[in-house]
């Protein structure tokens, strides 16, 4: 058994094909479209899937990671750090590039932390927050060995809790919020502030 995986944010999106062991046996990335309009940013996610489907053949499910805030009973996602979606339909999206078989949604924190629960720094743990830190910053909340996704799907959504009354502005609208604070993009903001060099992360010396 095979499944198409697709991860959704704010720098990249990204398709693969992963067996049931978690090897990952096809990949493909696309940046993700800046001041596109909502089509523009479904184009460069189905450039992703069809080229892995091209090289990894049929899959047997679906399963969709994204930035949030996301909307599990709707399928729909709206992250912050993409401004031309909101409300986007992506569920309907996924499952009409890929017919055929069954496609789920999850916040890209909680699949995070489901796969350090299965395959990495979270074996054992049955308790366990994940985060993740990149161009916005996620988590995910594992209780009692299962995956607490909440009403919404936004359970463990760190990112946008207030770490600073008197921080800077967020995208979400909010201030002082941790991904305002903390995440990479901000992170490359204060460093060079501090005398560092380069663009981002990867630059800074």
């Amino acid at each position: 058994m095979t499944v198409l995986a697709l991860d959704i944010g704010g720098t990249k999106i990204a398709a693969g094909i992963v067996d049931t062991e978690g090897q990952l046996l096809q990949q493909n990335r696309q940046p993700t479209p800046r001041d596109a309009d909502p089509d523009a940013v479904w184009a460069a996610a189905e450039r992703a899937i069809a080229e892995v489907l091209a090289a990894g053949g049929p899959v047997d499910g679906v399963g969709i990671s994204s930035a949030g805030p996301i909307n599990l009973s709707e399928g729909t996602i709206s992250p912050v750090n993409i401004a031309a979606w909101r409300g986007f339909p992506v569920l309907e999206k996924a499952a009409a590039a890929v017919p055929g078989v069954p496609v789920r949604l999850a916040g890209d924190g909680l699949c995070m932390a489901l796969g350090e629960h299965w395959r990495g720094a979270g074996q054992g743990a049955a308790f366990m927050l994940g985060m993740v830190v990149s161009t916005g910053i996620g988590g995910g909340l594992v209780l009692d060995g299962v995956p607490y996704d909440g009403r919404t799907g936004n359970a463990g959504h760190v990112g946008h809790m207030v770490g600073d009354i008197d921080g800077p502005a967020c995208t979400c609208g909010g201030r002082g919020c941790v991904e305002a604070i903390a995440s990479g993009p901000h992170l490359v903001t204060w460093a060079r502030s501090q005398g560092w060099t380069g663009t981002d992360a990867a630059e800074l010396s």
